[in-house]
């Protein structure tokens, strides 16, 4: 099932900028590489579900993967998220930035 929604991801943009005023662009910008999938899972505007997860674990507990589209710091990125039964990202399987939309619809495209 592709989900598409239009989101407004202002709210994250603001929490960046608040980030660079108060800790400057270097150091905003490794807070928010440490906290990718929280950044990039609060900035999607377009999700696709990929499917269960699945682990080796025993006791591992059930998560989706699920791909996204979203607008982080001025930037287009395309990525795959591991997300709980509650809806919120637990894990970044991996992250593509892109200079424009056409890329990074392709690039989701791609990734399911």
């Amino acid at each position: 099932m592709t989900m598409g929604s239009a989101m407004p991801n202002g709210g994250c943009e603001a929490v960046v900028e608040a980030l660079k005023a108060e800790f400057g662009a270097f150091l905003a910008a490794r807070i928010i590489d440490d906290e990718a999938v929280d950044f990039l899972w609060e900035s999607r505007v377009r999700e696709h579900y990929l499917g269960q997860h699945v682990s080796l674990e025993t006791d591992a507990e059930e998560l989706s993967r699920i791909a996204i589209l979203g607008v982080l710091a001025g930037r287009i990125h395309v990525a795959m998220c591991l997300v709980d039964g509650e809806g919120r990202a637990v894990d970044l399987l991996w992250k593509e930035s892109f200079d424009g939309l056409d890329e990074a619809e392709e690039g989701l495209a791609r990734a399911v």
